[in-house]
């Protein structure tokens, strides 16, 4: 299997898991198992980048405007990349405050509050600023979510209207279709 196969599959199990996680936000415990899912391909595209390939590197994601004039302005490569590093970010921003909300708890780790060691003489104060924090996290982990599907939303319009055979290989379907078949 080579590198260009890896990223369509990368892409594929990616796309998939965010979806599903976006759509579960009310099912509890699958919702954070979905989160933890797209957190642990993070983190294995992440090794992958560290592997030294070049063709899967961050740069990747790092939008470039030489050579943009108005004549190729929809179908420069930096539109792509603009709306890649929207989701890479917004991607990330969700999962680690989704990660933060859990505190690991899914997946079996502890944590001692630092709230609760701060505030041990006042339990009262502790727990109002414990709310306050969750709040924080759950109104953020919404926003970005939110945003990701912004961005995603984008991408694939974008994809649709001025790369369609770009969209089409991403989503394995075959380069070219035969009108007779």
């Amino acid at each position: 299997m080579n590198t260009i196969q890896f990223v369509r599959i990368y892409h594929a199990a990616l796309a998939v898991l965010a979806i599903l996680a976006y759509l579960s936000a009310e099912l509890g415990i699958v919702h954070v198992w979905l989160g933890y899912s797209v957190a642990l391909v993070i983190i294995l595209r992440l090794m992958w980048v560290l592997s030294g390939n070049p063709n899967v590197g961050l740069m990747r994601f790092y939008p470039s405007f030489e050579g943009l004039k108005l004549a190729n302005a929809f179908t420069h490569p930096a539109i792509t990349k603009v709306f890649m590093l929207g989701i890479a970010v917004s991607l990330l921003a969700t999962t680690a405050t989704g990660i933060a909300m859990d505190k690991g708890k899914a997946i079996g780790l502890t944590q001692v509050s630092v709230v609760s060691v701060a505030y041990a003489d006042d339990s009262q104060k502790a727990n109002k600023h414990q709310q306050k924090n969750e709040e924080g996290l759950k109104d953020s982990h919404e926003f970005f979510a939110n945003l990701l599907v912004f961005f995603v939303g984008l991408h694939v319009c974008y994809l649709l209207v001025f790369k369609r055979p770009l969209a089409k290989f991403m989503v394995f379907m075959p380069k070219k279709s035969d009108k007779n078949a």
